[in-house]
């Protein structure tokens, strides 16, 4: 006859549900850690992109600046040239070389002034910071064309050094030309 077995011994049948929840929780599981790896890839190439425009713009910002210091720096040293050579025109018109050659040594002491010239029409240097260049001729030293304005002027030579030139007028015709060479300090932002 038939095996016949107690009711609390019987195995209910398999469907095969619990397979299936299995695979579906499974994948469910690969799918959130996809996405959420996916997330976190996406995530990290934005602040990746994000940091690189922060660069660039502090970049661009720091170039800014330092330009905006150095022409301010300019401008300042071309207010400081004027009055300069007006003082030395003054003495110039006096005669008192002494009391030049103080002004200009007093100022090349001060940091960043490399040497100060006064040079007379015939483009000769009369007085100069640096004694071997008294007497000789300003293109031995620098460029000639420096000295044909009549304004105050700055010219780039040699990376950051700079040569300032100023008339130095009189009552009524130019004595020469006052020629500063000046080294632009280092921007601190670069």
């Amino acid at each position: 006859m038939h095996n016949i077995r107690p009711i609390d011994s019987q195995q209910p049948p398999q469907t095969g549900k619990p397979v299936v929840y299995r695979k579906t929780f499974l994948i469910t599981i690969l799918i959130f850690l996809a996405l959420i790896s996916g997330l976190w890839i996406w995530k990290a190439v934005e602040n990746r992109s994000m940091q690189s425009e922060n660069d660039r713009a502090n970049r661009l910002l720091r170039r800014k600046i330092s330009m905006q210091v150095d022409a301010n720096l300019k401008a300042q040293l071309i207010l400081l040239a004027k009055p300069l050579a007006w003082a030395i025109g003054d003495k110039m018109i006096s005669g008192n070389r002494q009391d030049i050659s103080v002004y200009m040594n007093q100022m090349v002491k001060e940091k960043n002034f490399e040497e100060i010239s006064i040079v007379d029409q015939r483009n000769m240097i009369l007085l100069s910071t640096d004694k071997k260049e008294a007497g000789k001729p300003y293109s031995t030293f620098y460029d000639s064309t420096f000295l044909r304005s009549d304004s105050t002027r700055i010219y780039s030579q040699r990376g950051r050094s700079l040569v300032l030139t100023t008339p130095i007028l009189g009552l009524n015709k130019r004595l020469g030309t006052l020629s500063i060479s000046y080294h632009m300090p280092a921007n601190p932002l670069n």
